[in-house]
């Protein structure tokens, strides 16, 4: 009878499958903000990409003045990479040309090639949470990135 009534007796289970469920949970939340800031932060990199690809679309050269434009889109952001904006040239059919000598053969005319410049900003993402270090590691590295076309 005694025994009877103590299984009967439901006090504690609230507790009990809170105990068990309130760290998968968390786990849980705390990923969704992981992925949430990821996502965030990867647009305000990419905006800032923009920033200088605009700046170096009338200064290509300005490397220097490129990185600026994109650190000061940027303020108060720690641990930035901006890599050096890299020109490179090719032709109408994806073949590599030099940008300063190189000439393409188009339809039996010779043209200059196409120059591309690329902006492009990184930043290590701190995780909150462990399990979104498991299951996304990609987003261990944020990135933006930006492709101009001369023509």
């Amino acid at each position: 009878m005694a025994l009877r009534r103590r299984l009967a007796e439901r006090r504690g289970i609230a507790a009990a499958e809170f105990a068990l469920l309130a760290p998968v949970a968390i786990l849980v939340f705390l990923s969704a903000y992981d992925v949430g800031r990821a996502m965030w932060r990867s647009q305000q990199l990419e905006t800032a990409a923009r920033v200088g690809a605009q700046y170096a679309f009338a200064n290509p050269t300005d490397s220097a003045g490129i990185a600026s434009r994109v650190q000061a889109s940027l303020p108060g952001w720690t641990g930035l990479t901006i890599s050096t904006p890299g020109l490179a040239c090719q032709c109408d059919n994806g073949a590599a040309a030099n940008c300063a000598t190189g000439t393409c053969t188009l339809n039996g005319a010779t043209v200059s090639p196409i120059a591309y410049l690329s902006v492009t900003v990184t930043q290590p993402l701190g995780f909150v949470s462990p399990l979104t270090a498991v299951l996304f590691p990609s987003l261990a590295t944020l990135r933006g990135n930006v492709e101009l076309r001369f023509h």
